[in-house]
């Protein structure tokens, strides 16, 4: 369909999901006309939604995060110049496994002692979560920083070497790696209900099982770890069952 689109523009972004969509918007608010092209009946990709005989389903995500003030949500807000969203930091969500029910809480120190009461306390246990917070704390805050990925050349490596500070530079050599991977690592991987648990997520976050999900990706998102800045403005989730491909 090429219906509506103006015979020029600055800038031609393709792809009309979140990242496409604030593309579009905020080089609106420098000032340039953008057209935004998308294969797809609705906006939104990962965080789309589709309708099938009346019923409507999402295909991604359904929660916004990070508006508080100084935030990422929150700064791209008052880049394109939105208004800030009204709603409250929500204490967590709940995620129903098959046999145990998990709360996932906004607060750091409730969640730690949750995830260790859910899942067990034995050492590799400990040192998993240890391992996953400190690569969530990293990467979100190199986030926050602006890193770039894919890399594109030389100024890209000295940004985000910037970006994740000399003392995490060895955390970079696990960019290759998935959260299986992670799982294999500490000898969790069979470890059912928490794999349940990071199956959800990672289905929620990277769209993805657990021997394919980007560990980094994964880590840095932000339903992954409440290491990361809590939700604001949105609603809790509760997943009905664990995922069938563990």
């Amino acid at each position: 369909m090429t219906r509506n689109l103006p015979a020029t523009c600055d800038v031609a972004v393709i792809g009309g999901g979140m990242a496409g969509m604030a593309t579009a918007a905020r080089l609106q608010a420098r000032g340039m006309s953008t057209v935004v092209v998308e294969g797809h009946t609705t906006p939104g990709g990962c965080a789309g939604f589709y309708r099938r005989k009346g019923f409507s389903f999402d295909v991604g995500a359904t929660t916004l995060v990070d508006f508080a003030p100084g935030g990422v949500g929150a700064e791209l807000l008052v880049s394109v110049g939105l208004p800030p969203v009204e709603g409250e930091a929500l204490p967590g969500y709940l995620a129903w496994l098959p046999d145990r029910v998990v709360t996932l809480h906004r607060d750091l120190e409730a969640w730690h002692r949750e995830r260790l009461r859910a899942f067990g306390d034995s050492p590799a246990h400990r040192a998993f979560w240890a391992f996953l917070d400190r690569l969530a704390l990293t990467f979100w805050e190199a986030s926050r920083a602006g890193i770039r990925l894919p890399l594109r050349g030389l100024r890209d490596v000295v940004h985000d070497l910037h970006a994740l500070g000399p003392s995490n530079l060895l955390l970079a050599r696990h960019l290759g790696s998935t959260l299986g991977d992670a799982l294999r690592r500490f000898g969790l991987r069979h470890d059912l209900p928490l794999v349940g648990l990071l199956s959800m997520l990672a289905e929620d976050t990277v769209h993805n099982v657990v021997d394919r999900a980007p560990l980094i990706a994964w880590a840095a998102a932000p339903s992954a770890s409440t290491a990361a800045p809590a939700t604001s403005g949105s609603r809790p989730r509760a997943a009905p069952s664990a995922p069938r491909r563990w």
